[in-house]
């Protein structure tokens, strides 16, 4: 099996050790103790061959037709929709959107002209107005963006928007695995059918597992990426994690493994003697002095 790329989730591994010792009466006493590793799982997606694509097409077809029988639209006919009704965009938004375009390509100019200027030749006046026009271009680029977005979301409940996402689901229950150390692979979702496949999926999407939560996470963002022919190869994946996740070039080729944690044995603490108890001193009777009789003394 040709892999197409390959990453690391962290995960915590627990295991149930058994300890035996005598007791006071000699007898012999179990005690099971849990133990928290902190691992890393290799998680691979497999290189599609010529079978797999061919189901992969036709799976697409037959969600697209679905879709189109339970009422969507295709993207062809939304747009033609809109484009009876006016076009998707108003005059006002159009002025707008090509103002936006006009202004954020003055900006970049400019930009390059200080840019050019190399920066220990730079007054305080040009520096101050290069960050100036790094903020402005920041903030028409993120308009920009937000206007397209919504655009785009115009044609997101159509047929083939709807076939592409189960499509892409498909894919990645067909393409993950996981490796051990000895390098075999076991997939992530074994089940025979989709449907099996897809209870599987369901099942890890809500569980409360934080190893299975990221992973069918990670799995759907990197398929994504390929099925929109964004990423192709083993070079592409790590290009897209140097970008997206910030990722230096030597930790996206080969992230370093986690070395289990040793549990340390815990200190046993001195056993604090307790004080002795002091008897309260017994009570001394005080002697009575007696007092002469004045009579006696009297007689004497």
């Amino acid at each position: 099996m040709k892999k197409l790329f390959n990453f690391r989730i962290g995960r915590t591994i627990t295991e149930t050790k058994s300890e035996t010792s005598k007791n006071d009466k000699g007898e012999t006493v179990t005690v099971e103790k849990e133990l928290e590793t902190n691992t890393s799982q290799v998680v691979v997606l497999r290189k599609p061959n010529r079978s797999l694509f061919d189901d992969a097409e036709l799976f697409y077809g037959v969600r697209l037709s679905e879709g189109i029988k339970a009422g969507l639209l295709t993207r062809a006919l939304l747009a033609k929709r809109f484009s009876n009704d006016g076009g998707i965009l108003s005059e006002e938004d159009k002025s707008r959107y090509a103002d936006m375009y006009l202004k954020l390509y003055e900006l970049q100019l400019e930009m390059d002209r200080l840019t050019a200027i190399g920066e220990s030749k730079r007054t305080k006046a040009q520096s101050q107005k290069l960050t100036q026009l790094i903020e402005e271009v920041t903030i028409i680029k993120r308009e920009l963006t937000d206007f397209e977005m919504a655009q785009s979301s115009l044609f997101e409940q159509t047929a083939e928007n709807r076939a592409r996402n189960k499509t892409i689901l498909w894919w990645t229950l067909q393409l993950s695995y996981l490796e051990d150390e000895e390098g075999a692979l076991t997939a992530v979702f074994p089940q025979d059918g989709y449907n099996e496949k897809l209870a599987r999926y369901d099942e890890m999407e809500e569980s409360e597992d934080s190893f299975e939560e990221e992973l069918i996470s990670k799995l759907l963002y990197y398929v994504s990426f390929w099925y929109v022919g964004k990423v192709n190869s083993e070079e592409d994946f790590k290009r897209l994690l140097m970008e997206t996740e910030g990722t230096s070039e030597e930790e996206a080729e080969e992230p370093k493994k986690e070395e289990p944690k040793k549990e340390e044995p815990k200190k046993e603490e001195p056993k604090k003697e307790e004080p002795k108890k002091e008897e309260p001193p017994k009570e001394v009777k005080p002697k009575v002095k007696q007092t002469p009789n004045p009579d006696e003394e009297k007689s004497g």
